[in-house]
C-alpha cells in the first residue's frame, strides 16, 4: 500500500514511531497537527503548505526522539516536496504517480514494489487536490491578501484567482500543538526582522508599516494566546512574545516576557541571550551580567555566549575579565566576526 503525497509531506516509518515516540504509534496517530494525516500499514504522512510549518513539525518530531537524518540520509522520517521529491536522500522510500478519476497524484511506499492501494486523508477527493506552487515562486507569483479562520489567502497573479494556504490546526491544545504553532510564529517573526533591517538603514518608514503591522496584528497575538489556559506555564510562548516585542522596539515588554520565560524554564541559552540583549539595549549592563554569566555556564562552547559576556563586562568596566571572556570566545571560533570586532575595538592584538 502507499500514502498520498501533496504539498510538502512529512513521511514517517511506523516501526520507528512505535519504538521511539512517547506513547508509541497510538499517541502519534491520536493528535496530528492538521487534517492531512493518513497512514497505511507501514507509513504515516502529514502534509503542509508552508515551509515554516514543516520546520516546526520536524523539530517537534526530533524533540520526541525521532531522527530526521544522519550523514545526509533520512532515518526515521523524510520530507517530500510534491514537485521536487525528497529533500534528503532516503533509501527506504519509493515514490510514483498514479491517476485517479483523471487526476494525477504522487504516492509513496516502503520498499521497491508498489502492490496497490493508497491511504488518503479523511475527506480527500481528486476534485480538491492541491495545486502546488514552489516556495521560490511565491514572491513573484502570489500576493498575500488576508488571513481568515487560520487560512492565508493569496492572489495568484498569473490566473487572477484566490489561493488558500492552510496552517496547522492547533485546536487540540497541549504543549506539542503549542510548540508547532509557536515555531512557525518565531520563524516568521525572525524573517520579518531580517526584512526590516535594510529598510531601517534606509529610513524607509513606509516600507516598515506592513511588516510592523503583521508582527503586531498577527504574530504577537498568536504567541500571547498560548500564555493562557493549559499552556500558561509553558515557557516557549513567553519567549516568542518577548522576541516579537524586542523586534518591535518595545524593550520593557520584551524584558518582562523573557523573564517570565526564564522563570518557567531556567537555563535555556536562547532565552538568556535575548535577556542580555533586552537589558543591554536599555543600558542596564549590570542587570544583564548575571544572565550573560549563566549563558556561558549553560553553553561553555558557544562563542556567542562568551562574546556577550565580554561586552557586558566591558560596559560594566571590568576590562580584565572581559578580555579573558573574549579570549575564550575566539579560542572557540577565531573567525567569529562580532567577537573579532569587539577585540579590534577594545583590545590590542597580542
Amino acid at each position: 500500500m502507499a500514502v498520498l503525497i501533496e504539498g510538502i509531506s512529512v513521511v514517517a516509518r511506523q516501526d520507528a514511531v512505535e519504538r521511539k515516540y512517547p506513547g508509541g504509534w497510538a499517541a502519534f496517530a491520536k493528535n496530528p497537527p492538521n487534517n492531512t494525516f493518513c497512514a497505511d500499514d507501514s507509513l504515516a504522512r502529514v502534509g503542509f503548505m508552508n515551509p515554516d510549518d514543516v520546520r516546526a513539525y520536524v523539530t517537534m518530531l526530533e524533540r520526541s526522539g525521532l531522527i530526521f537524518q544522519d550523514e545526509g540520509r533520512a532515518v526515521d522520517f523524510a520530507v517530500v516536496d510534491q514537485s521536487r521529491r525528497p529533500t534528503t536522500p532516503v533509501e527506504w522510500l519509493s515514490l510514483g504517480k498514479i491517476e485517479i478519476k483523471g487526476c494525477e497524484i504522487t504516492i509513496a511506499w516502503i520498499g521497491e514494489e508498489y502492490d496497490g492501494g493508497v491511504a488518503f486523508p479523511s475527506g480527500w477527493s481528486p476534485e480538491g487536490a492541491l495545486r502546488f506552487v514552489a516556495a521560490d515562486d511565491m514572491d513573484d507569483r502570489m500576493k498575500f491578501l488576508r488571513r481568515e479562520n487560520g487560512v492565508e489567502v493569496y492572489l495568484d497573479l498569473r490566473t487572477g484567482k484566490e489561493m488558500y494556504v492552510g496552517r496547522p490546526r492547533v485546536d487540540g491544545g497541549g504543549e506539542d500543538s503549542a510548540f508547532i504553532a509557536l515555531q512557525a510564529v518565531i520563524h516568521e517573526a525572525l524573517e520579518i526582522e531580517a526584512e526590516m533591517e535594510p529598510l531601517k538603514a534606509l529610513g524607509d518608514a513606509e516600507g516598515l508599516v506592513p511588516l510592523v503591522g503583521k508582527l503586531r496584528r498577527d504574530l504577537l497575538p498568536s504567541a500571547i494566546a498560548w500564555t493562557e489556559g493549559e499552556t500558561a506555564e509553558m515557557a516557549f510562548p513567553y519567549f516568542v512574545a518577548g522576541v516579537i516585542h524586542r523586534i518591535l522596539g518595545e524593550k520593557e515588554k520584551a524584558e518582562q516576557f523573557l523573564k517570565d520565560a526564564n522563570r518557567r524554564q531556567p537555563r535555556v541559552l536562547n532565552t538568556l541571550r535575548e535577556l542580555v540583549r533586552a537589558l543591554g539595549e536599555q543600558n542596564r549592563p549590570a542587570e544583564a551580567l548575571p544572565f550573560a554569566r549563566e549563558a556561558v555556564e549553560v553553553a561553555p562552547l558557544d562563542a556567542g555566549a562568551w562574546g556577550n559576556l565580554a561586552m557586558c563586562l566591558i560596559q560594566c568596566g571590568e576590562m580584565d575579565e572581559a578580555q579573558s571572556a573574549l579570549h575564550e570566545a575566539l579560542l572557540i571560533d577565531p573567525q567569529d566576526p562580532i567577537n573579532r570586532t569587539i577585540r579590534d575595538n577594545y583590545f590590542s592584538e597580542k
